[in-house]
């Protein structure tokens, strides 16, 4: 009877303990919206990371920002509009030509997705994405369809 009574309270203390845990994960909406605003916590393939580089932006496998990824970095923050350009990336060289299901820019960057690698000459493409935790774009399915990104 002692025993069943001390593995309860165990129980109970280690339930609170994994709220407590749980409530600290997940922590307020500003430390959410920060960590957002950063390079990517999971270790994604780096392109161009240097001393005093910044992300540009981040391709993952899936939608919901999940799976393998692959981060591409710059020296300094794109301009704040997309009249000019401030990147432009062939997915093939690194792996990454139609495979990627979302998007996460940084930096003030946004991207354009091509479906032709001699972008943006050919091919079709995406309007300008700021972000996206799904690559089906309105009436448009670009996941696993990008095999080149322009950057403004």
């Amino acid at each position: 009877m002692i025993g069943n009574r001390v593995a309860r309270g165990v129980a109970k203390v280690a339930g609170v303990a994994l709220t407590a845990a749980a409530a600290l994960a997940v922590g307020p909406q500003a430390a959410s919206a920060q960590v957002a605003a950063q390079a990517p916590a999971v270790a994604c393939q780096a392109v161009g990371r240097v001393s005093g580089s910044v992300a540009e932006y981040t391709l993952y496998d899936n939608a919901g920002y999940s799976g393998a990824c692959i981060t591409f970095y710059r020296l300094g923050n794109c301009t704040a509009t997309t009249g000019d350009v401030n990147g432009l990336y062939n997915l093939a060289g690194w792996g990454w030509d139609n495979r990627a299901g979302s998007v996460h820019t940084y930096s003030q960057c946004d991207v354009m997705v091509y479906d032709a690698r001699d972008c943006p000459r050919g091919g079709a493409h995406s309007t300008w994405v700021d972000q996206s935790a799904d690559l089906r774009l309105g009436g448009v399915n670009w996941q696993n369809r990008a095999t080149c990104v322009l950057v403004s």
